[in-house]
């Protein structure tokens, strides 16, 4: 799973009433109260809800950033969420938001339990969400592979384009250092040397 927990956590603002402040200016005051409401996918019966902790913000870090970033409770769910898989109806999407199941990756890792408690079909949807994660994986990897490749034949391309510059510029009939080269006619050097 994305988020490594296994659990749909959503971060809220609540508007908690200050008691003592309200006994005190005699009007009802309000403060603005960051909330955390966790669920686990498959079990429509747990759900905890409470102000929301440093260790709360600490353990739901990604989560909590996507809170403060503005996400509605319903975006900060990590993973694809189910409304944008183009294989799940928004029906079918609805039944497992029920069973507090909002993303692709929360339904390929349902447990055994909550399969059982969902009914029918359970095992075929979470099949088919692994599936789509096990070829997005894939896909993925692939495009990595495609774009390395793309770049290595750049550099081959570049290099030997370098390489025809190089040879180019190099005069072919200069020699190094080294042994001298060997006359084409020895005897017509020999005459003209006497």
């Amino acid at each position: 799973m994305a988020e490594g927990h296994g659990l749909h956590v959503e971060f809220y603002i609540e508007a908690v009433k200050q008691e003592f402040l309200s006994e005190q200016e005699g009007r009802p005051i309000y403060k603005d109260t960051e909330f955390v409401k966790i669920l686990i996918p498959g079990d429509k019966n747990y759900c905890a809800e409470r102000e929301a902790t440093k260790a709360d913000k600490d353990r739901f870090a990604l989560e909590y950033a996507r809170f403060k970033n503005g996400l509605k409770e319903e975006e900060q769910a990590i993973g694809t969420p189910l409304k944008h898989w183009p294989a799940m109806t928004r029906s079918m999407a609805k039944e497992f938001a029920s069973f507090n199941i909002h993303t692709v990756e929360q339904l390929a890792g349902m447990s055994d339990t909550a399969k059982q408690a969902f009914g029918m079909g359970a095992n075929e949807w979470s099949r088919k969400a692994q599936a789509m994660l096990d070829m997005a994986a894939g896909g993925a990897a692939a495009e990595k592979y495609a774009t390395e490749n793309e770049a290595l034949k750049q550099r081959i391309a570049d290099m030997e384009k370098q390489f025809a510059e190089l040879s180019a510029k190099v005069d072919p009939e200069k020699r190094g250092p080294g042994r001298p080269r060997k006359p084409e006619n020895p005897v017509h050097e020999l005459t003209e040397a006497l």
